[in-house]
């Protein structure tokens, strides 16, 4: 099968826009009352007492987890740089994509 140049831009055109990988953190206050303010005081919890539908998973990231994202993806791609620099050179005999 051949590159089509054509439909590669379409399909770039049509492609959906890009979303966050994940959502913004924010504060939950069943795990403030629950978790938290117990914590704080000393106490202890089962964790088998929490409702785990009570929160998501954004009530629980950090701030600012969103750049250890960034930072891991910049690391592959600089490994895989440095790989393709230490491959040697070969000659296709045949049409390939790139």
């Amino acid at each position: 099968m051949e590159f089509d140049k054509q439909r590669f831009f379409q399909a770039l055109l049509e492609a959906p826009a890009e979303q966050p990988l994940l959502e913004t953190p924010e504060r939950s206050e069943y795990l403030q009352t629950q978790v938290f303010d117990r914590l704080e005081a000393g106490e202890t919890f089962s964790l088998m007492a929490l409702d785990w539908n009570a929160f998501e998973l954004r009530h629980v990231t950090p701030v600012n987890y969103d750049r250890l994202y960034d930072r891991a993806h910049q690391g592959w791609l600089l490994g895989i740089n440095a790989f393709l620099r230490k491959a040697p050179a070969a000659s296709l005999s045949e049409k390939s994509f790139f």
